[in-house]
């Protein structure tokens, strides 16, 4: 039936579902009669209110209209939406945990903010997130209900205590870095109002072993990868033997001394990284420096390593002459494995065959090329290396990659001699 509608001051109209159109006195250019419905429009004096009326009765959708407008006028409506908006201070410390791994995952991410994270990466902080989680629940928190904007000093100390006592000194800055950037992401990207209870967190700065190699060890390294056992007999009920051998590992090893970088940016070098510096007529490699860029979620200045003697030789053996300007890497061009499997071989392979050739020695880790490269680099080039190293700042540095040793003898850039 065609409804009836009159002239009112309370915003009461007929509404058509099907040509979208809309009257408040008798439309004869719209037919659809079975379309039509009582509908109220009202404006709180931020924005329009609608609502269809369940009746086709002229009176009563009259009094359902002037109802809505002393509602939306009262601002019952606005009550309402406060009650059904998400109140980011109501979220639980499980929750916010589980949205933080999945942004730093990717999911759901737009593709401005996705970080190009290492699998290890990813890893790691999800198990030191998790830490947290458990170590809550151990202490009888109801991590499910606790509100990440409650979290207080008490919740602090049963972490705190639990990572000093389980872990070196040294593990615990790493692990505090982590927990401090899921709160602030919590604070800064969604929304959260608090403090940070963890930056209450003082740590002694702990003494680092900043030893670099030296030229015997080096060199007895090397030898050992030619001479020694491959193999190393693992633990566990397995009893499973490891071969450590990887053809490029010699090259892998001699390439991180003489270029100080990280096994991420070593084991992605390739040979159109290297580019020739006008200014000062040299070859030079040009690399991103992907742990900055990681940590801060920010394009980073690329680090700038000269190409001296001792790389430019092992580059000349690499193929320098017939792949410079080629798109294939630097280390085994031709590879069908994950860089990630090549970057464990570099260091299980160093650790391993360092012990064989000094079993009387305490341990060294592949990292000690890096520092090795950066104390002779320190001693070259002065405060200027942070300018080829990338670091933030000589504090860094000194505290550590530089062997002082090396420093105080006022050596060359030539590594070992």
């Amino acid at each position: 039936m065609k409804l009836k509608i009159l002239k009112n001051r309370y915003g009461l109209r007929v509404y058509c579902t099907k040509c979208h159109k809309q009257f408040n006195y008798d439309n004869p250019i719209c037919n659809h009669d079975g379309y039509h419905h009582y509908k109220s429009i009202v404006t709180d004096g931020m924005r329009r209110r609608v609502k269809l009326h369940q009746t086709k009765d002229f009176d009563l959708a009259l009094q359902y209209a002037i109802q809505f407008k002393k509602d939306v006028k009262n601002g019952v409506f606005k009550d309402k939406e406060k009650l059904d908006q998400v109140d980011v201070n109501e979220i639980s410390i499980l929750e916010a945990a589980n949205m933080f791994i999945k942004f730093k995952k990717g999911d759901g991410v737009p593709e401005h903010l996705k970080q190009d994270l290492t699998e290890d990466y990813f890893k790691n902080l999800k198990a030191t997130i998790q830490q947290l989680i458990d170590i809550l629940r151990k202490n009888r928190v109801k991590v499910e209900t606790l509100k990440i904007a409650d979290l207080n000093d008490i919740h602090v100390g049963f972490w705190f205590k639990y990572i000093r006592d389980k872990y070196a000194e040294t593990t615990l800055p790493s692990k505090l870095k982590t927990v401090n950037c899921f709160i602030n992401h919590m604070i800064n990207h969604v929304g959260i109002s608090m403090k940070n209870p963890f930056k209450k967190i003082t740590i002694e700065t702990p003494e680092y072993n900043t030893r670099a190699i030296t030229k015997e060890e080096f060199e007895g390294v090397i030898d050992a990868i030619n001479t020694k056992s491959q193999y190393q007999q693992l633990g566990g009920l397995r009893k499973e033997i490891k071969n450590h051998y990887r053809p490029y590992l010699k090259d892998g090893l001699k390439l991180a001394l003489y270029t100080g970088l990280r096994r991420e940016e070593l084991v992605t070098l390739s040979w159109n990284d290297i580019g020739y510096s006008e200014k000062n007529h040299c070859l030079m490699l040009v690399v991103d420096n992907l742990k900055v860029e990681r940590y801060t979620g920010k394009k980073y200045k690329k680090k700038f390593i000269p190409i001296g003697p001792d790389l430019e030789s092992l580059l000349y053996e690499l193929g320098l002459d017939d792949l410079k300007g080629s798109d294939l890497f630097i280390l085994e061009p031709n590879r069908k494995i994950k860089y990630t499997t090549m970057m464990a071989a570099l260091s299980k392979g160093f650790s391993h065959y360092y012990k064989q050739a000094f079993p009387e020695l305490k341990p060294a880790k592949f990292k000690i090329l890096r520092k090795t490269y950066l104390s002779y680099l320190n001693k070259s080039a002065g405060d200027d290396m942070i300018e080829l190293s990338s670091h933030g700042g000589m504090k860094v540095l000194n505290t550590h990659y530089l062997d002082a040793e090396i420093v105080a003898k006022g050596l060359t850039m030539k590594i070992f001699e």
